[in-house]
């Protein structure tokens, strides 16, 4: 199960989460306060409980970005080309994913290093 702060949103998802890459774009950066942990899955598996405080926003690259509007909890991504992805951080309990990769590294912020062994990518990988 994943939910949005409030629990105005809540969904489930189709087994445990994949392979959870970290994106250090400005955009998730502000989103976030930090950077943004997702990982892929296909939108159409993703099953709704309740989606009463849904909202979405596109980006000005033409993604589309699913919040709370109760609670601002970040959800979800679909990006221009239809790419969907959950934000690991709205799963409740264990995701059963891993950390595997960082990408938009040349946009990550100048207070922390990233020193953990992944591979780092300027862009999308």
């Amino acid at each position: 199960m994943a939910s949005c702060l409030c629990g105005a949103c809540r969904f489930s998802l189709p087994g445990p989460a994949g392979d959870v890459t970290a994106c250090h774009c400005h955009q998730c950066r502000s989103l976030s306060g930090h950077y943004s942990a997702s990982f892929d899955v296909e939108e159409a598996a993703v099953e709704w409980v309740s989606r009463e405080g849904l909202a979405e926003y596109r980006t000005p690259g033409g993604g589309v970005r699913g919040f709370c509007s109760g609670c601002g909890s970040s959800l979800w991504f679909r990006a221009g080309d239809g790419g969907f992805s959950v934000e690991a951080g709205a799963v409740d309990g264990p995701t059963g994913g891993r950390l595997v990769a960082h990408i938009f590294v040349a946009e990550k912020g100048a207070y922390y290093a990233l020193d953990d062994g992944l591979p780092q990518f300027g862009g999308w990988g």
